[in-house]
């Protein structure tokens, strides 16, 4: 063989040699989200009356976050999850429901857009939630993959909106003649924006979407992966599995909690089976606090679902890498959804980008167990709807909200305004108003400059014709 041609050979192959090698290192990402998972709702969170056992064993192999912010209510959480920005700040205020015309702008420099950018296979296995129209549809923001429901299992779509499959199954009397009639129609399960199923059997979302997710990481093993995990439950209307009825002692909604945890299980077993458990990061979270009266638990926290006290704010966070998390540890510091697009990102080889706001921060090194790492964010801010509502600054944090007294019988709202020392009170009892009024005017200034450079910085939300 001629020597030069040779020589070419012999770097194509240490190139190519290098390419894979530098993938090998690039680690697969698996985020688990529940959907209105309390902090009070894992028994590795305090639970008594549920078991937990993967997830339990998550958090001995790995880390538990104590302190882990995201928004009261669903949209919101999964629109800075997915953009590393305050929601408000990506204009997804609120709940999305099948009536709006705006969701998730295109625009938008996504999570799994900067992993595909990487070489990363991606996938959302479950709830969207982020736009009802088709240009807002995961497909749309960087995901290979997608297997799941628009939005929450509570809300209905418009059928005319959506592609149906040849085989697609038609459930409760619903017909294919008859689907496009409707104005609206049951939660569907959707594949790649094509409707596989109407109404979804909700029995089956945990069991489904564990299948699924195996599937795709069976397919992509050789390739690094990030696979959005966003299950349905624990949220109404309730369902599980026949073989999870029962099963635990906090009725229906335990039995979905303790369906999750198998799900996460047979995940963590599978990566373990594949040998690709030591280049994997695995992460266990919820959307927001618990729906408290249908047998969800903040556990020591006060309030749930749509609320800043802390139990509608403050979610149980897991994470587990052989190798590179160390086990057993326990970490009080706080963290937002918003860090995984930094952190993942750099991870993965990549950088967040540096023509938008980006208010998430690098919290590797509290994930490895770093010497005296330490928050990476010098406040936390609540948001709700377009304002935001309290901050926490160590651990003190001002709230001001319009909203009914608690623990008294009138319907009327007030305005509220309360400071809390969280490390003497995380049930948010005593209010310090009067005793620190130093503290509270200086933490209600910071929060008034935040909000104000918020407003300054605001990017569009998507919005599409009108219907």
């Amino acid at each position: 063989m001629n020597r030069s041609l040779l020589a070419v050979l012999v770097l194509c192959l240490s190139a190519a040699q290098l390419i894979a090698e530098s993938d090998v290192t690039k680690p697969n990402v698996i985020v688990i989200l529940a959907d209105d998972l309390g902090y009070g709702d894992l028994s590795c969170y305090g639970a008594k009356d549920l078991a937990t056992p993967n997830i339990d064993r998550m958090a001995t192999k790995g880390v538990k976050f104590n302190s882990c912010y995201v928004s009261p209510v669903c949209s919101p959480t999964r629109a800075a999850l997915m953009t590393g920005s305050h929601s408000t700040r990506v204009g997804i205020g609120g709940v999305l429901f099948p009536r709006n015309n705006h969701g998730l702008n295109p625009s938008e420099i996504t999570l799994p857009e900067l992993l595909k950018n990487q070489g990363y296979a991606t996938a959302i296995i479950g709830k969207w939630h982020l736009g009802n129209e088709e240009m807002f549809q995961p497909l749309n923001h960087g995901f290979d993959y997608w297997y799941g429901t628009p939005s929450s299992n509570s809300q209905p779509y418009y059928p005319a909106l959506k592609t149906y499959a040849d085989d697609c199954v038609f459930r409760e009397g619903y017909t294919r003649d008859g689907i496009q009639k409707r104005e609206t129609a049951a939660c569907p399960l959707v594949r790649n924006n094509v409707v596989i199923e109407v109404p979804a059997d909700q029995t089956q979302f945990t069991q489904r979407y564990t299948r699924e997710t195996i599937r795709f990481i069976t397919e992509n093993k050789d390739r690094p992966f990030f696979v959005y995990l966003a299950h349905n439950m624990p949220h109404i209307p309730l369902h599980a599995s026949e073989q999870f009825i029962g099963t635990s002692k906090r009725g229906l909604y335990g039995d979905t909690i303790q369906e999750l945890d198998w799900s996460t299980g047979e995940i963590l077993r599978s990566l373990k089976e594949l040998k690709i458990d030591q280049n994997t990061l695995v992460i266990f979270t919820s959307d927001n606090g618990p729906n408290t009266g249908k047998g969800g638990s903040a556990g020591p926290l006060n309030g749930g679902k749509g609320s800043t006290l802390e139990g509608g704010v403050r979610v149980p966070f897991v994470a587990c890498w052989p190798g590179k998390i160390p086990a057993g540890r326990e970490n009080d510091e706080a963290i937002t959804g918003m860090d995984l697009l930094p952190t993942v990102s750099k991870l993965a080889g990549g950088k967040v980008p540096s023509d938008r706001v980006i208010d998430g921060k690098d919290i590797w090194p509290l994930l490895a167990g770093q010497p005296d790492a330490t928050s990476p964010h010098q406040a936390i801010y609540y948001l709700r709807g377009r304002g935001v509502q309290a901050i926490r600054v160590g651990n003190w944090k001002y709230r001001t909200a319009t909203e009914k007294p608690a623990q008294k019988k009138q319907s009327k709202k007030v305005a509220i305004e309360t400071l809390h020392d969280l490390s003497q009170d995380l049930g948010e009892q005593t209010n310090l108003l009067d005793q620190h009024p130093d503290i509270a005017r200086r933490l209600k200034q910071q929060m008034a400059r935040f909000e104000s450079n918020l407003r300054e910085n605001l990017r569009p939300q998507g919005v599409a014709n009108e219907r």
